[in-house]
């Protein structure tokens, strides 16, 4: 958290920020985003094992999910520690509709965050610790054998499930 003690204090002074700067937008919401996913991984959410859902960082995602004028925002302040700070141009998803291909079933589930990591180890390190996420390990160890820069590695947004809404799925065992 840098220069703050705890997370209060970063809220506290997140606050003032946006008291003090009127013109900073908040990146608007989205209320439900429809996302495709494999049934086995809609089973996982559904039975209760997977509680994240991972999308690259690319162009369609990121239509949907950064706000573009927190984006443009941050861009004319760029050299504002506290624009940095403070601005989050991550737009939070309230809800997902998980469905297949041909919509044949679907998985409703509430969203507790939206956030951003890179395949790097301070990264995968917190989503190893926070969730127990252990998707990525493989890939930061190939990364560090190869050398990959920091700065050249991947991107992906994740969601943070909650609660499942509603759905047409049956949850299966896990074997």
């Amino acid at each position: 958290m840098g220069k703050f003690k705890n997370t209060e204090e970063f809220v506290a002074a997140r606050e003032k920020f946006f008291e003090t700067h009127p013109d900073a937008p908040k990146a608007e919401g989205v209320e439900c985003l429809d996302l495709v996913i494999k049934r086995e991984y809609a089973e996982l959410i559904l039975a209760g094992t997977k509680k994240l859902e991972f999308r690259e960082y690319k162009p369609f995602y990121f239509k949907k999910l950064i706000d573009p004028n927190v984006a443009e925002y941050i861009q004319e302040h760029i050299d504002d520690n506290d624009v940095i700070m403070f601005c989050d141009e991550i737009r939070q998803v309230n809800t997902i509709h998980f469905y297949d291909y041909n919509r044949s079933w679907f998985l409703d589930v509430e969203v507790m965050l939206t956030d951003v990591f890179c395949i790097k180890k301070l990264d995968i390190e917190l989503l190893q610790e926070k969730y127990g996420c252990h998707d990525f390990d493989d890939e930061l160890k190939r990364m560090e054998a190869m050398r990959v820069p920091d700065n050249e590695r991947p991107y992906l947004f994740y969601f943070v499930i909650g609660k499942v809404l509603g759905t047409d799925l049956e949850a299966k065992s896990i074997r």
